[in-house]
């Protein structure tokens, strides 16, 4: 019965890696096109949902969803997630962040964006969640002055920007995204660093997360919520 109840789970990955086709994850023209994407997500969004709605919908999804075993990142998207669209309810950007013990797979901190709500420039999501893990003294354990020790990972519900790509390095751990950023993602444009900068990088882990397709869809969509109410003008 298990046998059968995992197959049945890994045929409906496959139905939706089909249904989340690559060309879905580009940038959104408009609000329209932005929501058709929001209404794939099997949680009842409809296109005339405002922002509260949508916000309900996909609390209660993200609550009742279990992690699929065919992806072992699971587990950190629906954390990313849930601090992305932390932020997007507040009135911020979706995006959200934690980090975990490679060993263990627990998580140790998680934050979201906090550009809009407390009005500063620099609050990305890896931004806060690097700032609260190296002011709370119980994580001195996990860190060495300024750099993080060996054996951790940031798991982002978005690739990294440049500002926040370059924040990751100089700490010194591995990166995990759980959906690309094309427009400003930098895991794709290390070339383009200076010398130092790129050599740094490269130490470290950086990839793609093995999610499954429905919280890649989820970390998009949030990533680009501020579309909806023109938060960002």
């Amino acid at each position: 019965m298990k046998k059968i109840f995992l197959f049945i789970l890994f045929l409906l990955s496959i139905s939706l890696k089909a249904q989340y086709a690559d060309s879905l994850f580009t940038t959104p023209v408009n609000r329209g096109e932005l929501m058709l994407r929001f209404t794939m997500i099997p949680c009842g969004i409809q296109p005339k949902d405002n922002v509260k709605t949508i916000c309900s919908k996909l609390e209660k999804f993200l609550i009742s969803y279990k992690d699929d075993p065919n992806f072992p990142d699971d587990k950190f998207a629906k954390v990313a997630n849930w601090q992305a669209l932390k932020s997007v309810k507040m009135g911020g950007y979706g995006i959200g962040a934690l980090i975990y013990e490679n060993k263990t797979g627990k998580i140790l901190h998680a934050a979201h964006n906090s550009q809009l709500t407390k009005s500063r420039s620099d609050l990305h999501g890896e931004m806060m969640l690097l700032n609260e893990f190296e002011d709370n003294p119980k994580n001195k354990k996990y860190r060495n002055k300024y750099v993080c020790k060996e054996g951790l990972t940031i798991f982002s519900s978005a690739e990294p920007c440049p500002m926040c790509f370059i924040r990751i390095a100089t700490v010194g751990v591995d990166t995990k995204y759980c959906t690309a950023g094309p427009d400003d993602g930098m895991t794709q444009r290390v070339n383009c660093l200076p010398p130092y900068w790129r050599d740094l990088a490269s130490k470290h882990l950086i990839v793609k997360a093995r999610s499954s397709p429905v919280m890649q869809m989820i970390a998009h969509v949030l990533f680009y919520s501020y579309i909806l109410d023109n938060r960002h003008v």
